[in-house]
């Protein structure tokens, strides 16, 4: 019988969630740090100038897949081009990815100037529900039409996994204590436009999880990751770059280059490319739920940091928060380790919707093999 607490240390997966719950809480802290350092010596916001860093970043991911695929070049008159491509994925591939990121991070900082950023981040926290229903209807290995698709987000609402959600959202409600905000000053459609706003970040997140997994499940090596965020950084750095520098220049953004923490907005920097790369690596070998609860861990994480470097009370609700966000983490989860007789259950349940294809695909071609060997010999 496997110990349970050595197999759960040793899980590969729990340390790659783990650790995109980790650097997430990196890029926040690093990021109200710079902007906290910035607003002290102007007035004008470093965010923008930070999104632009951060996707700069993504660029130098592509180093590991150009050093294996220089490697492997043959001919110097294809050596670029294959060093710098893969069968995996296209550049257009990329630019849809962009496109939604960038809907969904702009709802996200819009929704700030409409609602409190308590009520923005709680709301937020629903794209867990909405990646848990995008994943049974376009990562359902039937083709059984969305009949099968609603009744499998209705198991998986009964499911330990549907818990897991629950608790987390219930988690996140707990930590942000949205009733707390003060919004007299807004009127109804302001309020409404705030939510709305955040509803579209939250639903733009789960499609891009749900739909990263569905177009390229766990065909994706390590340094195909680096190389997909490295074309999706060239994008943001070339259109981006372009409007921020005839911003900056026109005076439209009045910021000052020579002000700017540029200490603190380059470790943000990285710490961001850390981030986005275990997410899309997360996502491509584990469900997108795992890697959506993974990511709101880090809320009662950075909740811990502000409490140890910068003294913050928290009270009562906030801490039964954390409580249930970690128990929420521990049920998504699951047991590390089964034993033989669960192994196939495993394999459906915990691994991804590919996996699962294929696996069920060789069993069918086993069986008729089977099959037709009983009939020959009859």
């Amino acid at each position: 019988m496997p110990d349970n607490r050595s197999c759960c240390l040793f899980d590969p997966s729990l340390w790659l969630l783990l650790g995109i719950a980790a650097s997430w809480v990196g890029v926040a802290q690093l990021a109200r740090a710079a902007e906290k350092l910035n607003v002290s010596a102007q007035p004008t916001s470093i965010v923008h100038l930070m999104t632009w860093a951060n996707a700069t970043a993504w660029i130098c991911l592509a180093a590991p897949h150009a050093i294996r695929r220089s490697q492997e070049a043959k001919s110097e008159n294809h050596k670029i081009v294959h060093i710098f491509s893969t069968d995996v994925f296209q550049f257009r591939h990329a630019f849809q990815f962009v496109l939604i990121a960038f809907v969904t991070n702009y709802a996200y900082i819009g929704a700030l100037h409409y609602i409190a950023a308590s009520l923005n981040t709680a709301i937020f926290c629903t794209s867990p529900v909405f990646t848990l229903f995008f994943s049974s209807i376009w990562l359902s290995p039937s083709s059984e039409g969305y009949a099968l698709s609603a009744r499998s987000f209705c198991r998986s609402c009964c499911s330990c996994q549907g818990l897991a959600v629950y608790l987390s959202i219930l988690g996140v409600y707990c930590i942000a204590e949205p009733w707390r905000g003060s919004s007299a000053h807004a009127n109804f459609l302001s309020r409404m436009t705030g939510v709305a706003l955040s509803l579209v970040a939250a639903v733009g997140t789960a499609t891009y999880q749900v739909f990263f997994k569905a177009t390229f499940g766990d065909r994706m090596r390590a340094d195909e990751v680096g190389l997909f965020l490295a074309y999706m950084g060239t994008l943001i750095f070339v259109i981006c770059g372009t409007l921020l520098a005839g911003a900056v220049w026109s005076g439209v953004y009045p910021l000052q280059l020579h002000l700017v923490p540029w200490g603190l907005v380059l470790s943000t920097s990285i710490s961001s490319a850390v981030f986005n790369f275990l997410i899309k690596f997360g996502l491509s070998r584990d469900t997108p739920v795992a890697v959506s609860l993974a990511t709101q861990i880090g809320i009662p994480m950075n909740l811990m940091v502000d409490v140890l470097v910068v003294q913050a009370r928290i009270d009562a609700f906030q801490a039964f928060g954390a409580m249930m966000m970690l128990v929420a983490f521990s049920l998504q989860r699951g047991p590390p380790c089964v034993t033989d007789e669960k192994e196939d259950y495993k394999s459906i349940s915990t691994g991804g919707p590919a996996e699962v294809l294929i696996k069920s695909s060789a069993s069918t071609d086993i069986a008729v093999e089977r099959a037709s060997r009983e009939t020959t010999a009859a």
